[in-house]
């Protein structure tokens, strides 16, 4: 198998990628070939392995960025968020060569320890994304007492909306981890693009931005779609005693800002 893994990292965010690179390399899927592909504004050097592919890319002149921490104001317009799913398509004709795409937020890391292919993908499914540990009932202490409270898009004139009776399980996907089989993947981001820009053409920001539509696209291909223990996406920057799982991929690690700010 051939995997595309993508990372998204303009601005300061360019820095989580050493750690990103090595321990994915490293640690995720082994036994297979990968290749990453780097979007970003930024400079990598000289030194550059050969399974990174850089892809320059620029933020919109109306993303502002904050001086301190360098993270995005109105993530709606960025790379990182609304923007994400028409700016990987320009690009599509790169990964054509490949079996699977993933994408893991530029801020996160796998634990020391192998993930074989056998546990993260379901060769039955063509899409995935990754429970949320924060947003999921019973996982964690600051997981919503009722599945009404999870934060799908409410708004019933939003094309990424979910009403409480659509709802057929308490699942609750994050956008930091989601993909799938090449082409089946891309014809899914075709179709999410299209529902952002009709819904910003109508004024109409979700809630949870890219992540509200991955989870009507869940809602509506729920036998076609994985969905991978929280585990995969457990938070640094909270304690770990908040949760009831070990971790397999760390996201947003607790020396965040010192890594940004360095």
């Amino acid at each position: 198998m051939k995997i595309a893994i993508n990372f998204i990292g303009t601005g300061n965010y360019l820095k989580f990628l050493p750690n990103y690179y090595s321990s994915f390399n490293e640690y995720f899927a082994p036994e297979h070939e990968k290749t990453f592909f780097v979007f970003t504004d930024g400079e990598l050097g000289d030194d550059v392995p050969d399974n990174i592919k850089v892809i320059n890319t620029q933020e919109d002149s109306n993303v502002k960025q904050d001086k301190i921490t360098d993270r995005l104001y109105t993530t709606y317009h960025s790379i990182g968020g609304l923007k994400r799913f028409g700016e990987i398509l320009k690009y599509e004709d790169l990964f054509k060569d490949y079996d699977w795409y993933v994408y893991f937020d530029s801020d996160m890391i796998c634990e020391p320890e192998i993930i074989p292919y056998s546990e993260f993908f379901d060769d039955t499914k063509d899409f995935f994304g990754v429970s949320h540990p924060c947003q999921n009932i019973g996982m964690s202490v600051h997981s919503p007492k009722h599945r009404n409270d999870l934060p799908f898009e409410r708004n019933p004139k939003s094309l990424a909306s979910v009403q409480t009776d659509e709802q057929t399980d308490d699942v609750y996907v994050q956008g930091c981890i989601w993909g799938g089989k090449i082409p089946q993947i891309f014809d899914m981001m075709k179709d999410l693009d299209q529902r952002v820009l009709k819904d910003l053409d109508n004024d109409i920001v979700t809630f949870a931005h890219d992540e509200s539509y991955l989870n009507r696209y869940r809602i509506e291909n729920m036998e076609n779609f994985h969905v991978l223990h929280p585990s995969f996406a457990k938070p640094g920057d909270i304690p770990s005693e908040h949760f009831d799982f070990d971790c397999r991929i760390l996201h947003s690690p607790s020396n965040k800002k010192e890594i940004l700010l360095s």
